[in-house]
């Protein structure tokens, strides 16, 4: 079957821009933190960890908006070449659709981080992660409309779509290191590179390859504990594929009702460098946290979106496991 070419590149151009550009994003990667780095796999004070979070983006100027579902665990394990050295080791599934034709990206990434204390007080850690994931794309062609379907007849081009479902590896790796100042105050910095390996994928009759480029993530983290009560928490990302990147800057606040309280309340305000502001919120309740991330577009695009950009939401909590302490038997005398 001869494929139109309009229908070709079109398709082809709105994938390629797709992939490039819009490589899943979040305001908020304190709810998905192995998709920022895979150095953070088990980079936490616990035993495990488990998290959700769900954005939304165009709901405003589009029937299908693009969604975007991320859910991980990972774990720690007290196994190194020191005893303050430790593994972590986590999983991370994603599940996103864009646009009016539902372009699908699927998939699951298997991490594993290795993260060396220099010191028996955990004052220094260098950590370094590696992950490796499977992803699946597709496009619903039941939502495909050309002047030949709007007439009633048959499109035969349709069959791009429906053959459409390439299975992709991927291999990312991170570094990071967190360091303490003070007894209140500690920075981690880190970077990860995503895409290493550059897969490509074509469509059905068609010999042009659609690269992968790519992805560098680079972060920094500063948390101090001003008073008992309040901690500070400014944050910088940048992201950048192929020739589209991504930088913004967070200013965030928790602040706990009173010292025994098991309720803290969480405040931030971000910017999302020539896009938009962000305002984010939540609350930590015995352990159970919950963020709530709203972008409001204050560039060109908000002639379009009516000024909403993107919702986020995400939950995520730590757990501890509780060890049995570890009793010597007792040997009672058979003549008492």
């Amino acid at each position: 079957m001869k494929l139109r070419p309009t229908l070709l590149i079109s398709i082809g151009l709105f994938i390629s821009s797709f992939v490039y550009s819009q490589d899943i994003h979040f305001t908020n990667y304190a709810y998905a933190p192995l998709y920022l780095s895979p150095a953070k796999t088990g980079s936490f004070p616990g035993s495990y960890r488990i998290g959700i979070n769900f954005r939304e983006q165009f709901s405003s100027f589009i029937v299908n908006p693009f969604q975007t579902y991320m859910a991980y665990a990972d774990m720690s394990f007290a196994f190194g070449l020191k005893p303050h050295h430790w593994i972590g080791a986590g999983i991370n599934v994603y599940a996103d659709k864009a646009g009016d034709l539902d372009f699908q990206n699927n998939g699951v990434q298997l991490s594993l981080a290795y993260h060396f204390a220099f010191d028996p007080r955990y004052k220094t850690i260098l950590s370094i992660g590696f992950q490796y994931g499977v992803s699946r794309r597709n496009i619903n062609s039941n939502n495909y409309n050309s002047a030949e379907t709007l007439r009633g007849n048959n499109d035969p081009d349709i069959n791009l779509l429906e053959n459409f479902n390439p299975t992709i590896g991927d291999l990312n790796i991170g570094i990071a290191l967190k360091k303490w100042t003070s007894k209140k105050a500690y920075f981690d910095v880190g970077a990860s590179m995503y895409h290493l390996m550059q897969s490509e994928f074509t469509f059905t009759g068609s010999t042009t390859e659609n690269p992968i480029t790519t992805r560098l993530n680079v972060y920094g983290e500063y948390h101090i504990q001003s008073t008992k009560l309040l901690a500070l928490k400014p944050l910088l990302v940048y992201s950048r594929m192929s020739q589209f990147q991504n930088l913004f800057g967070q200013f965030n606040m928790e602040y706990r009702l009173h010292k025994k309280s098991a309720t803290t309340l969480k405040g931030g305000l971000g910017y999302r460098a020539n896009d938009a502001i962000q305002f984010l919120a939540g609350i930590i309740y015995k352990g159970w946290d919950v963020g709530l991330a709203y972008d409001l577009t204050v560039s060109s695009a908000a002639e379009y979106t009516n000024r909403f950009g993107g919702i986020e939401i995400g939950i995520k909590k730590i757990f501890f496991s509780k060890k049995l302490p570890k009793l010597k038997p007792v040997i009672l005398c058979p003549k008492l």
